[in-house]
């Protein structure tokens, strides 16, 4: 079975190079790291993105807006230095951080970094804990073409609405009602799986488990349903 992981943090493995690698042992083809704040998108293009097997997404996320808001201006030039790194993320606004970093702040530190990917025509990767629908509501206004929702915690309607755009859901492995009722909701190409391991997930290649949440309930097969999400992060991402 082909494997992808959208969404993981390989920075804080103990050692980054021999997670990916059993990841790969297991089936795992595609493991997409993204970066937080300016340390982790250091290390990400220094040794843990190959441009084979591990890709990146850099960016600044909310809760280090305050911090690192100014590493912003260096985003551009990354990603074109580096094949490796296909999109921006994961950046957003999250609802739990006001007090390490004010709303306006976050939102600044957000449009500037859509404004990144919009110049370099590549997708950005959204964090939206406690803010799901502004960020919609922003990400739609600055004319974003692609977005995948990191962990959605929307409803069933919003990820219909976001699927209509063209953007994806990002399903975490984690069981809940509404999760399975969104996976049902919306059609399988709109739907990407991530582990966000070690955080939630324990390795890249817990991205299995969520395939097999996805199969039972769509009623699917696992292998294809594995062979479509790993497809629909190669063509968003163009890799």
């Amino acid at each position: 079975m082909r494997l992808a992981d959208a969404h993981c943090h390989m920075e804080l493995f103990s050692d980054p190079k021999e997670a990916a690698m059993t990841a790969k042992d297991n089936g795992v083809e595609l493991i997409i790291t993204a970066g937080t704040n300016k340390e982790s998108n250091i290390r990400m293009i220094n040794g843990i993105v190959d441009a084979s097997l591990v890709f990146g997404v850099a960016g600044i996320s909310p809760d280090f807006s305050s911090e690192d808001g100014g590493f912003v201006d260096q985003l551009e030039e990354m990603v074109r230095k580096n094949r490796g790194i296909v999109g921006i993320g994961e950046i957003g606004l999250d609802g739990k951080m006001v007090k390490k970093a004010g709303m306006e702040l976050q939102r600044k530190v957000f449009i500037e970094q859509i404004d990144v990917a919009n110049r370099l025509s590549i997708p950005i990767v959204v964090h939206s804990r406690g803010k799901i629908d502004e960020v919609k509501e922003i990400v739609v206004k600055n004319k974003v073409e692609r977005a995948v929702f990191h962990f959605f915690e929307g409803s069933e309607s919003l990820a219909k609405e976001l699927a209509s755009r063209g953007y994806l859901i990002s399903i975490p492995p984690l069981e809940y009602g509404r999760m399975k009722r969104i996976i049902n909701y919306i059609d399988l190409s709109n739907i990407v799986a991530e582990t966000d391991s070690p955080v939630v997930g324990r390795t890249p290649f817990d991205v299995l488990k969520v395939a097999e949440k996805i199969s039972e309930v769509k009623g699917i097969g696992i292998e294809e349903v594995c062979e479509k999400l790993t497809e629909n992060i190669k063509n968003y991402f163009y890799i």
